[in-house]
């Protein structure tokens, strides 16, 4: 291994890829480790970073919350050398599980700050499903203000913020074939702006009733991200 500096010239590929099923409950720092490894693996021609312990070089953009599964996780990998996208993709996925595959590579000189939107399917299996609750999980999302407790420090209390300037788009319809409820959101994505999903089921459940049964095996949701978008909705890439 060639350790080099950090004035090292270097390109950056852009890898989209996939976490699902269980990997959904792997955190984010142990997806790091395993990329590490699966990177190192692959023989790319890593750019590693200074220092006692030389790693390679990866910026994620959006790190997704445990419980989540996606169709759209990006990492941009520092290289130092050119190597054609689709061979660095096949490496990668030998190196992957089936939860966990590479769905594009290419070179890319964007920042992953550039990542503004993006869009998630949320699946409540909820009692009394219906298309009468889902008009009013729709209602809701429509509303001109939905204030929801945010997560505090330990110690401190909880205060409450607006997530509707949050919410870009959100469509809400009851599915037959597996009945549940089905919202369709796009939401913010911006570092410092950005809005987990679980926002979103939590005011469900405070406003409407959602997911309120005592008996924990009852009923579930889920959450899939599917889509990256840019400030005026064009693709992130």
């Amino acid at each position: 291994m060639v350790q080099l500096t950090q004035n090292h010239p270097y390109i950056t590929l852009r890898v989209k890829f996939k976490k699902v099923g269980s990997l959904q409950y792997i955190s984010h720092l142990d997806l790091v480790r395993t990329m590490h490894k699966i990177v190192t693996r692959a023989k790319l021609p890593l750019w590693y970073t200074e220092g006692f312990n030389p790693k390679p070089k990866m910026i994620f953009a959006a790190p997704l919350s445990i419980g989540t599964e996606s169709m759209c996780e990006y990492v941009d990998i520092r290289l130092i050398d050119d190597i054609d996208p689709a061979v660095a993709m096949a490496r990668l996925n030998e190196n992957m599980t089936d939860e966990m595959q590479a769905l594009d590579a290419y070179y890319t000189e964007t920042k992953p700050t550039e990542l503004r939107w993006l869009s998630y399917r949320v699946t409540l299996n909820t009692l009394g499903a219906s298309a009468a609750l889902a008009k009013e999980c729709g209602a809701l999302l429509d509303s001109e203000s939905i204030l929801v407790e945010k997560k505090a420090k330990k110690g401190e209390e909880p205060k409450s913020f607006d997530i509707k300037p949050l919410i870009r788009s959100a469509s809400v319809s009851y599915s037959d074939e597996c009945a549940a409820i089905l919202i369709d959101a796009v939401l913010s994505a911006d570092a410092s702006t950005f809005l987990n999903p679980e926002y979103v089921v939590k005011a469900l459940r405070k406003y409407v009733g959602v997911l309120s049964s005592p008996d924990l095996t009852a009923e579930s949701w889920s959450i899939m991200r599917l889509e990256a978008f840019r400030e005026d909705m064009t693709e992130f890439r």
